[in-house]
């Protein structure tokens, strides 16, 4: 398979994966680590930190979507529309994991949590720049058209590693 064949695999996958929710998810993980994954963290307190927040946000997704279906006509209550609702927004839970396993096996390797992160975070910004290509490339642009989507869809990802480098 060629270089053009597999963006365009991986952005048919991406397709149909959610891939904002996976991205909001990517970038709620890695807000986590820069405000968790500071000098002297504990490693479980951030993963445990990155749980509670993802998950919350992810709830609020989950409550969102189900709030804004009543406006197009879905007339189930609350409960039916969340479940449906959980169903749809899980890619924001599993959008936070990649990063997180990054940061789980750099701090198993003896590395403090502050190190872990900032890995995991350069990572981030990799994730990130990935799928700006990928989804540039799946779009039908060319080559450079995607490279700079990849620049851009990293900035985000450099800020958080700029807070990080301010906050700690």
């Amino acid at each position: 398979m060629d270089r053009t064949s597999a963006s365009r695999s991986a952005g048919s996958w991406l397709q149909g994966a959610h891939p904002a929710d996976l991205l909001y998810g990517a970038i709620v993980t890695a807000a986590v680590l820069v405000t968790a994954g500071g000098h002297g963290a504990d490693v479980g307190k951030v993963v445990a930190s990155w749980g509670f927040v993802l998950v919350i946000y992810w709830l609020a997704h989950v409550y969102v979507h189900a709030a804004e279906s009543q406006f197009h006509g879905d007339m189930r209550r609350l409960p039916h529309r969340a479940v449906d609702a959980a169903r749809a927004e899980v890619a924001v839970l599993l959008g936070g994991i990649p990063t997180m396993v990054v940061f789980v096996l750099v701090a198993a390797t003896d590395a403090d949590a502050y190190d872990a992160a900032k890995l995991a975070l350069y990572f981030s910004v990799a994730l990130l720049a990935a799928v700006g290509y990928v989804g540039a490339r799946h779009a039908g642009h060319d080559r450079g058209t995607a490279a700079v989507e990849a620049l851009g869809a990293s900035v985000l990802g450099l800020l958080m590693v700029l807070a990080k480098t301010l906050l700690h």
